[in-house]
């Protein structure tokens, strides 16, 4: 599998770990002077000229869409196939990724893994848990990558009035810090 691509007009390779979400939802990248590279196969398209495709003429931006789906099916099938390095599934996650983007039915991807149902609701949940930690995470990092300066953290309790650490202190143990079921009642 492809893991560097040539960038038009640029002599080093880009690292395919390097492309942005965007760039890897489309399975192209769009240079500065306005080619379009596949990011899997390097399959190169210049704005301005003029490519034939389905039997008719099409643009630039037309080809690389048209090639992604007539030689790549999509980028779905691609990213699955990528090495384990790059996209961190297991077999079985990709098996049910697989399954699902082919809409299989919850006892047919049971019957074709050879598990039961709610191992497979199972995997489901686990697939979207792990999405849910990725957004959070990519939204860490961006921040992180960001040029705003960095905030500090405030202190537990600090409303931004100055007061003294005893107050605060006797503020945060008057109620008990359990759950909401066990702060009903104020201890003393």
């Amino acid at each position: 599998m492809m893991t560097e691509l040539k960038r038009a007009g640029e002599n080093e390779p880009r690292d395919f770990k390097e492309l942005s979400l965007e760039e890897l939802r489309r399975g192209y990248v769009i240079h500065r002077d306005g080619t379009y590279t596949c990011i899997f196969c390097g399959a190169s398209f210049e704005t301005g000229v003029i490519y034939h495709s389905r039997g008719r003429d099409v643009t630039a931006e037309r080809a690389i869409r048209e090639h992604m789906q007539e030689v790549h099916s999509g980028t779905f099938w691609p990213m699955l196939e990528l090495d384990k390095t790059l996209n961190g599934l297991t077999e079985v996650q990709k098996t049910l990724l697989s399954c699902i983007y082919e809409g299989k039915s919850t006892d047919e991807i049971g019957e074709i893994m050879g598990i039961s149902t709610a191992t497979v609701r199972a995997h489901k949940f686990n697939l979207q848990k792990a999405k849910r930690e990725a957004k959070i995470l990519l939204t860490l990092l961006e921040i992180l990558e960001g040029e705003e300066p960095p905030v500090p953290r405030p202190v537990h309790g600090e409303s931004g009035a100055e007061s003294s650490g005893i107050e605060q202190t006797d503020d945060l143990f008057s109620l008990n810090m359990l759950h909401p079921f066990f702060t009903q009642f104020r201890y003393k």
